[in-house]
């Protein structure tokens, strides 16, 4: 079903895997290699306007447009099988639905930490597969 590219590449990845690359491969075994990596180096080159936008909404108390940012978020790092950035991005919209405050800059400050990982890991997957 794998490459034996893939297949080593999982398995070398596997250690710092923030990706659950099992899901990855499963989700992308369709597409062609060239839109795989037009989708991934998208997301990359977004990133920080997402997460400025989210710093500005935490730092403005603007919790309608945190929970949409961290919403539209979670709807692209759900392509990516990354089921902490997930979780995280799911408690920064819930907090931001209910107006809640507390706990928003740790959410946040992991959230950053987070999707900082998937961003190198997509990279290095980018890179491999070129």
């Amino acid at each position: 079903m794998y490459s034996e590219t893939e297949t080593t590449y999982k398995l070398n990845i596997n250690q710092m895997a923030v990706i659950d690359w099992d899901q990855f491969n499963e989700n992308f075994q369709y597409y062609d290699k060239s839109i795989i990596v037009e989708i991934i180096e998208l997301f990359v080159e977004e990133y920080e306007q997402r997460i400025s936008a989210l710093q500005k909404n935490i730092d403005g108390h603007d919790f309608t447009s945190l929970a949409f940012n961290a919403h539209s978020l979670k709807s692209v790092i759900s392509n990516y099988m990354a089921p902490k950035a997930l979780e995280l991005t799911s408690k920064l919209e819930e907090l931001g639905k209910n107006q809640t405050p507390e706990g928003l800059n740790e959410v946040f400050l992991e959230l950053k930490s987070t999707t900082w990982e998937l961003i190198l890991e997509l990279k290095d997957y980018v890179q491999k597969l070129e």
